[in-house]
């Protein structure tokens, strides 16, 4: 844990403060103030729902394949995904690339019985333009969300809320493998600010388990 700053707290504490600094700053797409945000949605839907705390159970957590690929049929191309963690900075490693999306390693896999499966991505960039997330501002509630992980296991997810949050104010449950088991899709929202090179704000989608 020696990367992670701070000391005091247990490791999950550490890891929600920086996993909020980190998506707060790391979802920002680096372009010049020529590509204009979409419309921001409102927000909708229902969050899902929460899960009892697992019991603890003695020996080996089951394994879980990584994701490599996220598809919203109808919505959402076939998108790569690259486990990321964090770099040397704090911040979330997001694919410099809009064309890929980066998964939360220390989070939940997909299929895990808790937490939260984290894929967040950039919405656009000066050299590429505007990436496969732009869509994740026009995804309806309902859709199905399908993440197939490195063994071809596929996952399925049904979207059921959206919300718009600043880009400092991410729910800290983002970044954790407890609690209900759930999907997020990140991407950035609302003004883009030339100075700053950023977004104000940023969107989520959640989604939760198709069993």
């Amino acid at each position: 844990m020696g990367a992670w700053p701070g000391t005091g707290p247990g490791p999950d504490r550490v890891l929600v403060r920086t996993g909020l600094a980190a998506v707060a700053t790391a979802v920002v797409a680096y372009l010049f103030p020529f590509f204009p945000a979409p419309a921001r949605p409102p927000d909708t839907g229902v969050l899902p729902r929460a899960a009892a705390a697992p019991p603890v159970v003695a020996g080996r957590a089951p394994a879980h394949s990584p994701p490599v690929s996220l598809h919203v049929p109808g919505h959402l191309r076939p998108t790569p995904v690259d486990p990321v963690t964090a770099d040397a900075a704090g911040v979330m490693a997001v694919p410099e690339s809009p064309a890929k999306l980066g998964w939360w390693a220390l989070g939940a896999p997909p299929g895990a019985a808790h937490g939260t499966v984290l894929l967040a991505g950039h919405l656009d960039s000066a050299a590429e333009g505007a990436g496969p997330f732009e869509a994740l501002h026009d995804v309806p509630m309902g859709a199905r969300a399908q993440v197939t992980t490195a063994d071809g296991a596929r996952h399925t997810y049904r979207i059921t809320a959206r919300r718009t949050h600043a880009k400092k104010a991410l729910p800290r449950d983002l970044f954790t493998p407890r609690g209900t088991a759930r999907l997020a899709l990140v991407t950035c929202a609302g003004d883009f600010d030339p100075d700053a090179h950023a977004y104000a704000e940023n969107l989520v989608l959640y989604g939760e388990p198709v069993r």
